[in-house]
């Protein structure tokens, strides 16, 4: 039987979510039956890992506008080309175009995925009435929207006001055997100039507004003064790098945090963290989450998004309004104060992450999907013809 050939657009070739959910399906998807290829905005860190996978990458500069005619007609000329059986996006702007270029492309299966809500988005008005119309306008293009998270499929329904039955939910997942630390902490602490036994809290992902990263910044004053001894570990890189390392200056915090950049690490940096803290305003359902509990490691996450549907507050973690530094300076404490009942909040969280969480259980329920949707659409195996 030949593979039915899926071709993924990616919003980014850097790393965040939805590059990670790119990275996941190219080591989960059976091989046998779909032919993973993807297509990246530019060259980057996803392009690399992806071809060590050995999956093809095409690149199309996609415009920074929400719809540029040449970006997408050289678009629908890559999808005519490579004729997929399936073209799956990622990321609002990316799925208006993919859409569009997939129609005109005449690929018999399109699937949008979202992975978070621009509602939450800190952009102007103007900017998000556009993106939700354009949104609105192009969904019926689709075959279905996979939303990646119940919250983001109650905000597809309900904000978004697109149909129900355009819309189905596949939650992210890992494989918690697969991610472990390549290096005891102890060689990481020493690489990364951590006490061996110095409090150590931290946060990963990009360096984004949405991401909150300020917020634990402020909340590190009231901390380091209970805890002389905390550093804070922040990995990833992004736009707001340099503000961030200004504002951990001048809040007196030079000396307690370690900016690291993005790394391949992440498992490594993970497992010297007392505390993981996702501050965020928007998520939909984070990988950095589910690694952090498959870790063992105490989370301190924001009541946004599908974070609540991970964990579950005082039993597998706890959960902390958006933007209130207060209230993530005391979780962090209690944490630090009572490591019995971190302890037991950590051990609940691996099992709730192996239980609901596998990466297992992501990929059937999309294969399932691509199968379902091929052969409704009258393709069954094969490429496009």
């Amino acid at each position: 039987m030949t593979p039915s050939r899926v071709l993924h657009v990616a919003e980014s070739a850097g790393w965040a979510g939805g590059e990670t959910y790119l990275l996941t399906l190219a080591t989960g998807l059976d091989r046998g039956r779909f032919e993973l290829a993807a297509i990246l905005p530019e060259p980057g860190v996803l392009g690399g890992r992806l071809q060590a996978l050995g999956v093809p990458v095409h690149t199309v500069p996609l415009a920074a506008r929400l719809v540029s005619p040449s970006a997408l007609l050289a678009l629908a000329r890559v999808l005519r080309r490579e004729r997929p059986a399936i073209v799956q996006s990622h990321g609002a702007r990316t799925n208006v175009y993919t859409r569009l270029a997939a129609r005109l492309a005449r690929v018999p299966v399109i699937l949008s995925t979202v992975h978070n809500s621009l509602f939450d988005y800190e952009v102007g008005g103007a900017r998000r009435r556009a993106y939700v119309l354009a949104e609105r306008l192009t969904s019926p293009l689709a075959d279905r929207i996979v939303a990646v998270s119940g919250a983001v499929e109650r905000d597809l329904i309900e904000r978004y006001r697109i149909r129900a039955d355009r819309v189905v939910t596949i939650r992210n997942g890992i494989d918690a055997d697969r991610f472990r630390p390549s290096r005891p902490p102890a060689a990481v602490r020493e690489e990364l100039a951590l006490a061996p036994d110095a409090p150590v809290v931290g946060v990963v992902g990009r360096l984004t507004p949405q991401k909150g990263h300020a917020v634990l910044l402020r909340a590190l004053p009231p901390l380091v003064r209970r805890f002389p001894r905390l550093r804070c570990l922040v990995v990833g890189d992004g736009p707001l790098d340099g503000a961030l390392r200004r504002e951990a200056e001048a809040l007196g915090l030079a000396g307690h945090c370690r900016f690291t950049g993005a790394r391949p690490d992440v498992a490594d940096l993970l497992s010297v963290l007392d505390v993981v803290v996702l501050p965020s305003f928007s998520e939909g359902l984070p990988f950095v989450l589910l690694e952090a509990m498959a870790l063992g490691r105490p989370v301190v996450a924001t009541r946004v998004g599908g974070n609540p549907e991970v964990v579950e507050d005082t039993v597998t973690g706890l959960l902390v309004p958006p933007g209130d530094p207060a209230a993530v300076a005391d979780a962090v404490a209690r944490l630090l104060d009572r490591p019995a009942e971190a302890r037991l909040m950590a051990e609940c969280g691996r099992a709730r992450v192996r239980a609901a969480f596998s990466l297992e259980r992501m990929i059937r329920a999309l294969e399932e999907l691509y199968t379902i949707l091929l052969s409704g659409a009258g393709w069954g195996s094969g490429r496009a013809t």
